[in-house]
C-alpha cells in the first residue's frame, strides 16, 4: 500500500465554514490518500478545533504555541526572520511550514475547492507552484530593476511543493535585510510570501507548475473547463463556490492525473511592466 501523503494547511478563525469546504472537497477528491496536517494562525479556538477535527478526515491541528516553541531558538539568529514572522500572519506559511519538521513541504491554502478525483503527479526535488494569471509580488517593475536576484514569473503558493534542501534562512535574512525589497513589502505585506517563495525558488534551475487548465486561478470571468479540477478562489472571486457547489457529482471510478509544466525562463522585466500597466487598465474597467 502506499504511504499517506503528508500536505500543509494554514488558516484562522476567520471564514473557517468556508475553508472547511474548500478542504473537505481536496480530502473527498484526493484518489491519494491525504494525511493534512492543519497549522493554525494563532486564532483557532477550542471549539474551532473540535470542528476541524471531526469535519476533516486524517487531520491534526497543530497549534501556533507549539510551534513558537520550536522555532524560536531556530530563527534567533535570524533577527529579520525572526521580525518578519512576528510582523504578519502570512509569514508563518513560509517558516513555520518548513520548519516544524524536516521532510518536503505540500502544501494547500484553504480556499482551493475541488471538483472531480485527481492524482498527484510525482514532486521530487524540483519546486512546483499553480501558475498565477498575474505575476502577484510584492515588488514594481521600477523595484526589479533595482533587484540583482532573478526571479520566475506567475509563482502562486496557493498549492506548492517545495523540496526541503533549498529553503536557506540565511538567503531569506539578506532578503529581508535589502531596502527596496522591504519597501515592496511595506506597500504589498500581503504579496511578501508570495515574493520570498519566488525568490527561494529561483535557486532551483527551473521550476514547475500545476497544468494551469487543470489547476486554475479564478478570474473576472467565470471559466470553467471539462479538465479542470480545482479552482483558487482568491478574495472577491469566493462567491463562485455558489456555482461550484451545484456542478455534477465526479465520476467515482475516473481518478484525472494531475500535470506538470516545467518552466526555465526568468521573468522579462519589460513583460513584467506592461502587464502592471495592462492590469490596472483592467482593473480600473472592472470597477
Amino acid at each position: 500500500m502506499a504511504k499517506p501523503v503528508h500536505c500543509k494547511t494554514l488558516l484562522g478563525h476567520h471564514n473557517l465554514d468556508f475553508s472547511i469546504e474548500c478542504l473537505q472537497s481536496f480530502l473527498r477528491h484526493a484518489c491519494d490518500e491525504i494525511f493534512l496536517e492543519v497549522f493554525e494562525d494563532g486564532s483557532i479556538t477550542d471549539a474551532d478545533e473540535a470542528q476541524l477535527l471531526s469535519s476533516l478526515k486524517n487531520s491534526t491541528v497543530i497549534r501556533k504555541k507549539e510551534r513558537d516553541e520550536k522555532l524560536e531558538p531556530i530563527l534567533k539568529n535570524f533577527p529579520a526572520c525572526q521580525n518578519y514572522r512576528n510582523s504578519t500572519n502570512f509569514s508563518q506559511k513560509l517558516f513555520d511550514i518548513m520548519l516544524y519538521d524536516n521532510h518536503d513541504v505540500l502544501y494547500i491554502d484553504s480556499d482551493i475547492y475541488f471538483l472531480k478525483n485527481f492524482v498527484l503527479p510525482k514532486l521530487d526535488e524540483m519546486p512546483v507552484f499553480m501558475a498565477d494569471n498575474q505575476n502577484a509580488y510584492s515588488f514594481t517593475p521600477i523595484d526589479l530593476l533595482k533587484i540583482n536576484i532573478p526571479v520566475f514569473p506567475n509563482v502562486n503558493t496557493g498549492f506548492f511543493y517545495f523540496p526541503k534542501n533549498l529553503f536557506d534562512l540565511t538567503f531569506i535574512e539578506d532578503l529581508l535585510n535589502d531596502p527596496v525589497i522591504i519597501k515592496s513589502f511595506s506597500k504589498l505585506p500581503n504579496w511578501s510570501e508570495q515574493t520570498i517563495w519566488s525568490f527561494l525558488a529561483a535557486k532551483s534551475r527551473s521550476i514547475c507548475f500545476f497544468n494551469a487548465n487543470q489547476v486554475v486561478m479564478a478570474g473576472f470571468v467565470y471559466n470553467i473547463q471539462p479538465e479542470t479540477v480545482a479552482m483558487h478562489l482568491v478574495f472577491y472571486f469566493r462567491t463562485y463556490i455558489k456555482r461550484l457547489r451545484v456542478l455534477p457529482v465526479a465520476d467515482a471510478e475516473t481518478c484525472a492525473a494531475i500535470k506538470l509544466t516545467p518552466h526555465s525562463a526568468y521573468l522579462n522585466k519589460v513583460d513584467f511592466a506592461l502587464e502592471k500597466l495592462k492590469r490596472k487598465m483592467k482593473l480600473l474597467y472592472h470597477k
